[in-house]
């Protein structure tokens, strides 16, 4: 594993860190801490926000590398730099806000690693200078989501390079350069953090189902679903869980089988007032509650789990 070399400072986040000021001020190993939002209007959130801190010995990046807690490299990349704090801290505080679709200001949590992972990615071999600036190696742990397999954590180096950005990049008017490929980057970061926590509540609330799901074929699962949820019109997280949810117990088809989920429940209320799709999904997730597992998902379960056997 390539480990962090040359580390000056960390770039924490104060959400994945809770009770960060405290915590980082108790610490004997830590000479300059900077909340970059003390000196924005978001202030009074400066401890939920990016800290810098600047590092006397190498104990939290070693802290970090041990990869014994993931609540530590999961709240925190690691910097390489020789200019100050506070000449970082003034290039940092660029990113505290970006131009989105429609040129709405929007936060940009950069000291997340997950967000910080996504976004650097997204320049590929095109990382404008001026993104990096006095940095001269951002590091930002990769980890495997909640869904897959775990595999030993390691660690992506991003570095500037002096070739020219690509159109999409460096013609941008607005700094940080934020094109079409980081736009999609960053709805590929919430859309992990979703299935992230969705695979949270099917690992405490539907443990036997979700067990039966091989773990090489969850993230494409989860995808899947999601698009169905997104066709149906389920357009809010909690009916996007409802949709999972029912897709898990009762079978991908629930929908569209006959004499499935859905068509029992559309016999069973025949004649009432329509509702919308949304009201359909709220009234049959509490319908299905007052029905046995049918033996279909059980029979798709093993569908899957053929499938996996025989590739």
């Amino acid at each position: 594993m390539q480990r962090p070399q040359a580390v000056t400072h960390a770039l924490v986040d104060g959400v994945r860190y809770p009770d960060a000021l405290r915590r980082l001020y108790s610490r004997d190993d830590i000479e300059d801490i900077e909340p970059l939002y003390l000196m924005t209007r978001w202030a009074s959130l400066a401890e939920q926000g990016p800290i810098l801190v600047r590092l006397k010995s190498s104990r939290l990046a070693d802290d970090a590398c041990a990869n014994h807690d993931s609540n530590v490299y999961r709240s925190l990349s690691l910097l390489s730099s020789q200019a100050s704090t506070s000449e970082l801290s003034r290039h940092l505080g660029q990113f505290v806000t970006f131009n989105g679709e429609g040129g709405h200001e929007q936060l940009l949590r950069f000291a997340d690693p997950l967000v910080t992972r996504h976004w650097l990615s997204s320049y590929e071999s095109a990382l404008p200078a001026g993104i990096l600036g006095p940095i001269d190696t951002w590091w930002v742990a990769d980890w495997a989501p909640n869904w897959a397999e775990p595999r030993p954590v390691t660690w992506q180096a991003f570095q500037s390079h002096l070739r020219q950005a690509s159109p999409s990049v460096s013609e941008a008017s607005t700094f940080p350069p934020m094109g079409n490929a980081q736009l999609a980057a960053l709805e590929a970061m919430a859309r992990w953090q979703l299935k992230e926590r969705l695979t949270s509540y099917f690992r405490e609330h539907m443990p036997e189902h979700w067990q039966y799901l091989p773990a090489q074929k969850r993230g494409r699962w989860l995808d899947e679903r999601l698009d169905a949820a997104a066709a149906w019109g389920a357009n809010t997280e909690r009916q996007v869980a409802i949709w999972l949810s029912l897709s898990l117990r009762w079978g991908d088809d629930f929908i569209s089988a006959r004499d499935g989920l859905y068509d029992r429940w559309m016999t069973q209320i025949d004649g009432h007032q329509p509702l919308s799709r949304q009201e359909q999904l709220y009234a049959l997730d509490v319908w299905s509650r007052s029905q046995e597992t049918p033996p279909e998902s059980i029979a798709q379960v093993s569908r899957l789990k053929n499938e996996d056997t025989h590739g």
